[in-house]
């Protein structure tokens, strides 16, 4: 124990000794402590802490094959929805920030614009009140509620079950509470916990733009969805494909490429893990 004290106080004389080294060997050390708080978020998003839904091995994203893009336009999700015959329900989901008025001042907040089936696809169950579903869809704008996540609700409404009914502001639209999303699902991008769900249909009154319709314009970030039960991964980048030659015929000025692969949906930024073949 002598000798440690002895090699810790010699230490620290050489440390005083050179300030500018001390500085930079300060700094070096501070700079690898956040590349390993890093590389451990990383690790805790991926692995630690995997997507919260049932049966998340049969979870699977689309991409297109050429550049392995996620983002997909509106029209073309809702294609690849009712002519594929490979998944059982395909979610599509992009992300946004609103201006979010309880009454009080308002707060900007993170959260996940998504298709109508969102919850089914994802086979998830409402904590509290209930989730909207494609009977609550009747096109642009047609559908104002928004699910708040358990987090969000916790923290922010105090748990309070009479939350349920009520109306926000969001960037100055109203919205309907409808429920709570269950404790642990944090949405289907990993780095990602959102603050609350709405639909996808209200984009432009969310978002400000009147491109729901626009095949060209690709601002939903993802489609996922489970495959069916003895589908093999053959057979749906096949399924796949014939949608991708499709829309190229169909409309070739507004199509960037036919084909589609298979993705697995353990998001780092907006880059899925290596596509499936």
């Amino acid at each position: 124990m002598i000798n440690w004290f002895q090699d810790l106080r010699y230490a620290l004389r050489q440390l005083r000794k050179s300030p500018g080294f001390t500085i930079a060997a300060v700094l070096t050390l501070a700079m690898a402590i956040g590349a390993n708080a890093v590389v451990f978020s990383v690790m805790n998003g991926l692995i630690l802490r995997p997507l919260n839904v049932p049966q998340a091995e049969s979870l699977y994203t689309i991409e297109r094959a050429s550049d392995k893009d996620t983002s997909q336009s509106y029209p073309d999700y809702l294609d690849l929805r009712d002519r594929n015959h490979s998944f059982d329900g395909l979610a599509g989901f992009g992300i946004t920030q609103v201006a979010f008025n309880t009454g009080e001042a308002p707060s900007l907040i993170w959260g996940v614009e998504s298709s109508s089936n969102y919850f089914d696809a994802l086979r998830i169950q409402p904590y509290l009140g209930r989730f909207f579903h494609d009977s609550d869809d009747h096109g642009p704008n047609s559908a104002p509620y928004i699910v708040l996540s358990y987090a969000y609700w916790h923290s922010h409404f105090h748990d309070d079950h009479g939350v349920v009914g009520r109306v926000v502001q969001m960037n100055q639209h109203p919205f309907t509470i409808l429920g709570v999303s269950p404790p642990g699902f944090r949405g289907t991008i990993v780095f990602i916990s959102p603050n609350f769900f709405v639909p996808l249909v209200d984009h432009e009154q969310l978002d400000g733009a009147n491109d729901l319709n626009d095949r060209a314009s690709c601002w939903v970030f993802m489609v996922v969805g489970h495959l069916k039960p003895g589908v093999t991964l053959n057979q749906t980048t096949a399924d796949l494909n014939s949608i991708g030659s499709y829309l190229e015929k169909t409309y070739p000025k507004d199509e960037r490429q036919a084909g589609f692969s298979l993705g697995l949906p353990n998001l780092l930024g907006d880059q899925f893990a290596p596509a499936v073949q």
